[in-house]
């Protein structure tokens, strides 16, 4: 009779944990299941994302001639891309000398387009700055779209710019490996060739057609993403989801908590915004943490410095002064009180060959809580943030002989 009722015990635990797992997964994409190994692709998003800003090569990129809008912390902020694919907003009427490539730090998410460390540097120093940022782009996507770009023979400094988070990033293939539900977003890597140079492995998705055939290409994409095994699979709830639970216990049912906390304040009209994001918060915590680790890690700073240096070789090629432009986010300053993080001694071991400008301590020298504005994503900066971002690098303008 114990080990009848032991079963029953674990089956009861098995079917509630399977409907709990099933419910919030509705409305929280980040419980993912065995059915998230093939996800269904809407045809109709599908087909927005193609138009709108695929790219066969990059993964994705913003569309020249083109507005946006999203949602800020005070009401809808509007972008505009030139005809170039630059983020418009730099009011200098002389030849741009600065071009700047990266993620969405760079792009200025969050604030309007006169509002970005470039438009503020632009207006400070008098000169042109292009911004070529894209959201959630690894350095890797940055270093291949400047690379592949035609710029104006001013151009005098390329800055790269990108959170330490771009560790994990030039890791993975397939964003929905890294972040659960973002099944659209396939990119391009690099991985390490046999003389210590990296080699590019192209963007898994070229056309239309090949998000048809997505089944055929998965063992492939599995294979060359550093994420599937180590994240995807072991966060995945499959039977039995006991077991499943038991492989990350903790992170698994602070989730679960965090989802039922936030369907609960909805329900009774209590909802908040440090509620709504809650879920999020604790995903975006366990990312930054992971990055952190992986600075840690050689093969992954091997990679992260070979892609690095191949940008500071290309841009001596083409007579360029290369800057690495390292921007914390919210919750690295969080991690980075009162220590030393691994990723800012990875960045000082690559001064005496590259110029490296990394704000950590800039931002923890300052009330960094201002620079940032609190959204679902850790916090991108404001307008104060972008402000210091700009003095900073109209400071290493001034002593790098890049000014004319």
């Amino acid at each position: 009779m114990t080990w009848i009722a032991v079963a029953i015990v674990l089956a009861i635990v098995e079917l509630g944990l399977f409907l709990i797992v099933r419910l919030q997964r509705r409305s929280f994409q980040w419980l993912i299941t065995a059915n998230d190994e093939v996800p269904a692709l809407d045809s109709r998003a599908l087909q927005k994302y193609l138009d709108g800003s695929f790219d066969p090569h990059l993964g994705w990129v913003r569309r020249p001639n083109t507005t946006g809008i999203e949602r800020g912390q005070k009401g809808e902020i509007q972008f505009h891309i030139d005809a170039a694919g630059a983020r418009a907003g730099t009011p200098a009427k002389s030849a741009p000398l600065v071009a700047a490539y990266g993620d969405s730090y760079v792009f200025c998410r969050q604030v309007e387009d006169d509002e970005t460390w470039e438009a503020q540097l632009s207006r400070q120093e008098g000169i042109g700055v292009l911004n070529f940022g894209v959201g959630n782009y690894g350095v890797d996507q940055a270093l291949l779209r400047y690379e592949r770009a035609e710029l104006p023979a001013t151009v005098r400094v390329v800055v790269m710019g990108f959170v330490p988070e771009t560790i994990c990033r030039i890791q993975s293939r397939w964003k929905h490996y890294l972040e659960f539900g973002n099944t659209f977003a396939f990119k391009p890597r690099f991985v390490i060739g046999s003389d210590g140079k990296p080699t590019l492995l192209e963007n898994p998705m070229r056309s239309a057609e090949d998000f048809s055939s997505l089944h055929d290409k998965l063992p492939g994409i599995r294979e060359a993403d550093g994420f599937y095994e180590g994240k995807f699979r072991s966060l995945q709830f499959r039977f039995p989801y006991i077991f499943s639970l038991m492989r990350n216990p903790v992170k698994q049912v602070s989730l679960i908590h965090a989802v039922a906390f936030r369907a609960l304040l909805r329900s009774v009209g209590l909802a908040t915004p440090w509620s709504e994001n809650l879920p999020f918060t604790l995903v975006m915590k366990d990312n930054i943490r992971d990055a952190h680790r992986r600075y840690r890690d050689s093969e992954s700073t091997d990679l992260l410095r070979a892609i690095l240096l191949r940008f500071r070789d290309e841009a001596r090629r083409r007579g360029h002064i290369p800057l690495v432009l390292v921007m914390p986010q919210l919750l690295d300053l969080k991690l980075a009180r009162n220590k030393n993080t691994p990723y800012q001694e990875f960045y000082r071991t690559l001064q005496p060959s590259l110029s490296v400008l990394d704000l950590t301590e800039r931002f923890l020298g300052s009330d960094y809580q201002q620079l940032y504005i609190s959204d679902q994503y850790g916090g991108h900066l404001s307008v104060a943030g972008n402000q210091l971002v700009a003095r900073e690098l109209s400071a290493w303008l001034s002593s790098s002989d890049a000014m004319p």
